[in-house]
């Protein structure tokens, strides 16, 4: 099996489940999972994990997420994006400190509703599923954080801006509302993901590979998986036989959370109990209860 954290660059017009069967081919390992969905029309960054790696997404710190984005202004979508426009309307150009004013007073909190063509599970069915159906439905209000917000550009009628958001903001919602705030109906045209967390695909320090689709290469960094985790490093040395083995033990003078440990053939993920009690989240043999037991 192949364990491996990856940064790949998705390109657009490709789904992120197409896109991550092409890698697994590419990689030749079939076990593999991603850390957020990329819509079909989306480009950037995908965090990719192969093999038992694919354990490791939830440890890794992938917020805040970084895109640069370009809105339609007067195109309008039930997506919010390029691939199912309805309807384009010529409008009068805004001024650009009305863009600015727009922009600046959606840092911080902003409550959204979600896309009705959207990953978010309705009665444990898609929403995108449902609204391709033409069923009816309601998705619940939801918050974001923005916590940076510039713009790019404004060549009317398209407004591009970056944008730099919490887990699970949808930036075709954000798009939304911009377009609303001008009075005006908007869809994004253009989406790219730069960065998660610490991670993007203009790191010198990784390893580059490339994929090819549709006779255009497309880039795919090996990340180091020790380096990448979010938790905290616990050392601890005078445990390293306990940990290498799976055995139980307590840690009377830690601090309860989740923390990463690894010596030179191997790492683990812990997390240290209110009692003081360690339980492993990662790299422990299953069936060593004890020490005694793996001899």
């Amino acid at each position: 099996m192949k364990n491996l954290l990856l940064a790949a660059h998705k390109p657009k017009n490709i789904s992120s489940n197409h896109f991550l069967n092409k890698l697994k081919a590419r990689v030749g390992e079939k076990k593999a999972g991603y850390s957020g969905t990329l819509d079909p029309f989306a480009s950037g960054l995908l965090v990719v994990g192969f093999g038992q790696y694919t354990r490791l997404l939830p440890y890794l710190q992938l917020t805040p997420k970084c895109y640069k984005a370009t809105l339609w202004l007067g195109a309008s979508s039930p997506t919010l994006d390029i691939e199912g426009i309805e309807s384009v309307c010529q409008i009068a150009p805004f001024s650009q400190t009305q863009v600015l004013e727009v922009l600046d007073s959606l840092k911080g909190e902003v409550s959204y509703t979600p896309p009705r063509f959207s990953a978010r599970h309705i009665n444990g069915t898609r929403a995108y599923k449902l609204a391709r159906e033409g069923v009816e439905f309601a998705l619940e209000t939801d918050t974001m954080s923005v916590y940076e917000i510039t713009l790019c550009a404004y060549n009317h009628p398209f407004l591009s801006f970056e944008v730099s958001v919490s887990k699970g903001a949808y930036v075709r919602s954000l798009g939304e509302i911009i377009a609303q705030k001008l009075g005006v109906d908007g869809v994004l045209s253009a989406l790219h993901r730069i960065s998660e967390g610490s991670i993007s695909l203009l790191s010198p320090t990784q390893l580059l590979y490339h994929i090819e689709i549709d006779s255009v290469c497309y880039p795919f960094f090996v990340l180091d998986s020790q380096k990448t985790l979010s938790c905290p490093s616990l050392w601890l040395p005078k445990h390293k036989h306990l940990i290498a083995n799976g055995a139980k033990f307590s840690l009377q003078n830690t601090k309860s959370g989740v923390y990463k440990t690894y010596f030179e053939e191997f790492f683990s993920i812990i997390e240290v109990l209110a009692n003081k009690e360690v339980r492993y989240l990662y790299n422990r043999i299953p069936y060593a209860d004890t020490l005694e037991k793996t001899r």
